[in-house]
């Protein structure tokens, strides 16, 4: 009788055990917890019905803007939306990941976004037009420029940009000249030679400008999706990937936000997994690497932090999720 009374004691106790687990459970959706600590906004500045402009943002990033490399209709008002990124912590804050599409990474010294707008809808280039735009001085050297990617979950991922182009001055007629951006492809490579001077990412160099090294364009060709980031980064010297998988023995969380951090350089991954989705593989170790593991359920939100090394390749890692708040997320990045 003993052994059937212990037998139906343990039974209750597993029993009650998963109910207080289910009932703490939430439906995994991927949230950014981070968000509500961006403090960089979105600059709005009214062009109206300017030809030229240059313009300068608060933290630097100047660009020129013609009217008419744009398909725009004559007499609309024109509106930039620009974004400077260049402390990390507004990267991170914002889940914008420095990686590229096949799985490199990124350090970064800046992303932007540039966006004009008539009447509320985003304007194309016209074909054959670029978008001069140069960072504060010293963000481009020993960087290249990379264009964003989102998946369906809103990950962002990056492209490097290869396309060589060139500043020249083009006669239009009546005495008067013009400075035009062209793509080398349609000029000799003897010409090429002659006029200009290439950055490491083959990126426009203007070489008459003081400002030579830090400046970039946007190719033509990304008219049709121009509301694109754009990041200023270099690619990080990995040292070794490992695998390994996350265990969670506690059962109170249907899926996590996951960011890889590395000390002392600005770079991060970031991933949503549920779950029964806890395998990582290929992950690059530079420096110190740290994994932050964040979940929700209903009595609130918890972490882990484990670092990542070289010795626990292949290894299973228990987490050990313990109770914290936003504020204290946020000293976890700083």
């Amino acid at each position: 009788m003993k052994i059937k009374y212990s037998l139906l004691l343990l039974a209750c106790s597993l029993i009650l055990t998963i109910s207080c687990k289910k009932e703490k459970l939430l439906p995994f959706s991927p949230k950014n917890q981070l968000s509500e600590f961006q403090t960089e906004k979105a600059q709005i500045i009214d062009l109206d019905t300017l030809a030229y402009k240059e313009i300068t943002g608060k933290h630097g990033t100047t660009i020129y803007f013609d009217r008419y490399s744009f398909e725009i209709k004559e007499g609309e008002k024109v509106q930039l939306e620009l974004v400077e990124l260049y402390d990390f912590k507004e990267v991170l804050f914002r889940n914008i990941q420095t990686v590229t599409t096949d799985d490199k990474l990124l350090e970064s010294s800046g992303v932007l976004k540039v966006v004009f707008t008539a009447n509320g809808k985003e304007l194309k280039r016209k074909k054959g037009e670029v978008l001069k735009v140069y960072p504060p001085k010293g963000k481009l050297k020993d960087n290249d420029i990379f264009l964003s990617q989102t998946d369906s979950l809103d990950n962002i991922t990056w492209d490097i940009t290869n396309l060589v182009l060139l500043d020249t001055v083009v006669n239009i007629g009546g005495g008067i000249s013009m400075l035009k951006t062209i793509v080398l492809d349609s000029i000799s490579y003897a010409n090429r030679q002659k006029f200009i001077k290439r950055t490491k990412s083959d990126v426009l160099i203007e070489s008459n400008n003081e400002s030579a090294e830090d400046s970039f364009v946007l190719p033509f060709f990304l008219e049709q999706n121009t509301s694109q980031w754009i990041n200023i980064d270099r690619f990080v010297d990995v040292q070794t990937k490992i695998n390994f998988e996350l265990e969670d023995k506690q059962e109170e969380f249907s899926g996590f936000n996951i960011y890889i951090n590395y000390e002392n350089i600005n770079s991060f991954m970031y991933e949503v997994r549920f779950v029964d989705n806890l395998n990582f593989y290929d992950i690059p170790l530079s420096e110190k690497t740290f994994i932050t593991v964040i979940g929700e359920n209903k009595e609130g939100l918890f972490y882990d932090k484990i670092e990542l090394k070289e010795t626990i390749n292949d290894a299973k890692l228990q987490l050990n999720m313990k109770k914290t708040t936003k504020e204290e997320l946020k000293k976890l990045f700083d």
